[in-house]
């Protein structure tokens, strides 16, 4: 049985997007600046970050060879900025968990940076926060400081921070340092770092304008798309005030409420105890659910990596290191500072998969019966992994349905998990829910916490628009580099697929299962392509709740599918079976019977169920349908045309994008119309065909 990748088109860059901007210093002092040269250390996308090829159009559906993004890559030289005379000098690079070595220093300015180019800078914070928009590497040079709930100490590590406008920006606050002298000022070295996540604003607007703009030098912010500054090398900015740069908001730094740090240090002290804490996070929509996790596990872990935490991430619909419509159990031995859709996945640094389950929703609500199992299937897990790390605390990430059946869920949970702690982020009720949850703790070892709701003022993106953020992110991830995520713009159309048969002699697909009402087998086909699905391994007959035997029964395709019984089709068990993760059925090939898969699972995670004789099963739940995939080659035009406009780099006579050019785009393909919009510039209807 073999699976085979597809090739993928990279464009050669050619042209430079995007500013990293600097801006005015308060608060804090600038002791030195440091030009650092993009070298073969860091990531390979930062030598093509923010870089956009104008001159080339590329055809989706053109078959040619194709190199990975890596790959074409290599050996590419130095970017050369237009009107720049500087000469570009090659030092040592800020590395992940390395210190710069002999950082140069420069002439003090309590209030201004210098030098536009500079690629890091060193500062020192007296009693003042310091709050940065953009990506950035933070390396502890003397005392310590408190980013997201993580203590850093001054070491030679580095550690990468995302701090985008769609989420409060981590505050990096001075404190006294545990492991030095505690008068010691504190003295940070900041460094730009690149991933290509920025590139992602090529193939969704949704990623557009959210981490550092152009500033000029009087310190006022510009518009990005409007500026005329140079490229900058920075990828971060220093936030002076909580100004608005963005049509949608604001950028606020993160602001705990009243009794939220007492109550993480208290859970936190309590670490590497037996037993261990095991604290369940709940509350409303809103309320700051997340951010409290993602402080409590920064909390739980340290910085010499002596520590066990453990994150049960029971919330489908914005779960932390999986793409929504997943249930996880993930070991944490590093610190994580950024939203979700910064790591949609565990195969970067300081993370590790201990069991996942696909529950094909982005709510509990859909089938509650078997997302208790779920739950209590990894919590099972969390007991095994006692046995290796016994004082391995666990923090549990639940969802924001605390209404009707979903109050009834929670207390049921909070009875089943022995649970030392709950925190409910909410003072202000509902008092139904208080009640609940007081009721569920009573007469155990259970300590309830209200902590105040995080107070937030509308958001950049909504919760639906994050959830389509996280996807998109989670399907463009590339092949790691140095153990950190990396991502490939890449239209989905142009992608390398996992080609993958469903009968005939190479088949490595054992069935099909469409969750909910039953629907007629002959419409498998119209209802899976253009779709994402869980990629679900089947350990045993038993997953599946009836008897296979003798064998499956199959469309007229040939594709095997799990029947349904009393007009729905159960879901596999949880206790019998595990998710590889999810990918999207891009096209099926009935001649060859092949599904041809997008997928950030590496091929010879398939190469080895395949040698096992594993049983794979593609599982079609009601996650939302992407539409994000079926624009992505738009959108990569439409910039594309921008930068041409804006470098001025072709011919007189070529214009911005107009309505016109979004009709001509979508009549050439079969699966997109475009019409009912005034500008244009948007596809209203779509449909389910990315072939």
């Amino acid at each position: 049985m073999s699976q085979k990748r597809e090739s993928r088109v990279h464009a050669p860059p050619t042209n430079v997007d995007g500013r990293s901007p600097t801006c005015p210093v308060s608060a804090v002092r600038i002791i030195s600046e440091r030009k650092l040269h993009e070298n073969s250390h860091l990531d390979t996308s930062q030598q093509t970050e923010d870089v956009t090829n104008a001159n080339q159009t590329s055809d989706p559906g053109a078959n040619r060879p194709i190199q990975r993004r890596s790959q074409a890559l290599q050996g590419s030289g130095d970017r050369s900025i237009k009107g720049n005379t500087n000469r570009l000098i090659d030092r040592p690079v800020l590395k992940d968990r390395e210190a710069p070595q002999q950082p140069s220093t420069s002439v003090r300015s309590q209030h201004t940076m210098t030098g536009t180019l500079e690629d890091t800078l060193t500062v020192r914070l007296d009693d003042t926060p310091l709050t940065l928009i953009g990506q950035y590497q933070i390396w502890v040079r003397k005392g310590a400081v408190s980013v997201l709930g993580a203590t850093l100490h001054s070491s030679s590590a580095a550690y990468r921070v995302f701090a985008p406008s769609t989420h409060s920006l981590p505050v990096i606050r001075p404190i006294r340092n545990p492991f030095g002298p505690a008068e010691q000022p504190v003295e940070i070295t900041i460094g730009s770092f690149r991933s290509g996540i920025r590139l992602l604003k090529q193939l969704s607007p949704h990623f557009g304008r959210i981490w550092s703009t152009a500033i000029n030098v009087l310190g006022d912010i510009t518009n990005e798309a409007n500026g005329t500054e140079p490229y900058l090398k920075r990828t971060y900015s220093i936030l002076k005030t909580p100004v608005s740069y963005i049509s949608k908001g604001p950028l606020n730094p993160l602001d705990l409420p009243t009794g939220w740090q007492p109550l993480l240090t208290s859970l936190t002290s309590r670490n590497q105890r037996k037993p261990p804490t095991i604290a369940l996070v709940c509350g409303p929509k809103g309320s700051g659910k997340s951010t409290f996790v993602r402080m409590l596990c920064n909390g739980s872990n340290d910085a010499r990596g002596t520590r066990c935490v453990a994150l049960l991430d029971i919330d489908p619909g914005q779960p932390e290191f999986s793409p929504p419509g997943e249930v996880s159990l993930v070991q944490i031995s590093s610190f994580h500072f950024g939203p979700p859709y910064c790591h949609p996945s565990t195969s970067g640094q300081g993370l590790t998969m201990i069991r996942s389950h696909h529950v094909g929703a982005t709510s509990p609500r859909d089938d509650p019966q078997h997302y208790l199992q779920c739950v209590l299937e990894l919590f099972r897990h969390y007991k095994q992994l006692l046995v290796q790390h016994p004082s391995c605390s666990l923090v549990v990430n639940t969802a924001g349905w605390i209404q009707g059946k979903g109050l009834e869920l929670l207390f049921e949970l909070i009875q089943q998990l022995n649970l030392t702690d709950v925190i409910y982020t909410s003072t202000a009720g509902p008092s139904e829910v208080v009640d609940a949850i007081t009721q569920a703790t009573e007469g155990r070892s259970t300590r309830l916490h209200l902590i105040p709701s995080q107070p937030v003022e509308a958001p950049p993106r909504d919760a639906t628009e994050l959830r389509m953020m996280q996807t998109l992110s989670y399907f463009h991830l590339d092949e790691p580099e140095m153990g950190h995520l990396r991502w490939d713009a890449t239209p989905i159309q142009e992608m390398a697929t996992e080609r993958i048969h469903y009968a005939g002699p190479e088949q490595s697909i054992y069935a099909v299962q469409l969750l909910g009402p039953e629907l007629d087998p002959e419409f498998l086909i119209q209802v899976l392509e253009g779709c994402v699905i869980g990629l679900v391994v089947v350990e045993n007959h038993a997953a599946l709740n009836f008897d296979p035997l003798p064998s499956l029964p199959r469309t007229s395709e040939q594709i095997p599918y799990i029947p349904s019984s009393a007009q729905t089709t159960a879901p596999l068990s949880p206790f019998h079976s595990y998710s590889l993760g999810q990918g999207l059925i891009r096209s099926i090939d009935t001649i060859s019977h092949t599904f041809n898969l997008v997928t950030p699972i590496p091929h010879s995670i398939f190469a080895s169920l395949c040698t096992h004789q594993s049983k794979l099963v593609l599982v079609r739940g009601s996650l939302d349908t992407p539409a994000w995939a079926y624009k992505e080659d738009l959108y990569k035009q439409m910039y594309r045309r921008k930068q041409i406009v804006k470098e001025g780099i072709t011919d007189e006579g070529t214009q911005k994008w107009t309505r016109e050019d979004t009709k001509n785009w979508a009549d050439g393909r079969p699966w997109m119309h475009a019409d009912g919009r005034r500008n244009g510039e948007r596809p209203k209807r779509l449909r389910r065909d990315l072939k």
